[in-house]
């Protein structure tokens, strides 16, 4: 059952946002924390469903490629917060990667989504 429902979530990790965004929302009552809460809590399933996405479609492994991205990422906004306030405040750097990152990768998982249902639907 656990394995089928961490199967479930990292596959559609729109429902895995929802989930933590409804249990955020009930625990707080505060919706703008459960977003932020949610959307924190999810990276790493859109990063996984990134990941299985482009493994079905191309058929290797992009993981390199996704941890290159994420550590580009991380560095030019280190060095784009460490520029604007001259010094480099841990937590707030680390909220903003993070949160950089989720949407980049969830971006990227609505476009390789659609992109793998178009090229399913043409190809069949």
């Amino acid at each position: 059952m656990l394995s089928w429902f961490i199967a479930t979530i990292i596959t559609l990790p729109l429902l895995g946002w929802y989930v933590l965004y409804l249990i955020t929302v009930k625990i707080t009552r505060k919706k703008a924390r459960a977003m932020r809460v949610a959307s924190d809590g999810s990276v790493v399933l859109f990063m996984a469903a990134v990941y299985f996405i482009m493994y079905e479609l191309w058929g290797r492994s992009f993981l390199w490629m996704i941890l290159a991205i994420f550590f580009f990422i991380a560095l030019v906004f280190t060095w784009l917060h460490w520029q604007a306030s001259g010094d480099i405040y841990t937590r707030k750097l680390l909220k903003g990667i993070w949160r950089v990152n989720f949407l980049l990768f969830f971006v990227l998982y609505l476009v390789l989504s659609g992109y793998g249902l178009l090229s399913r639907l043409i190809s069949s």
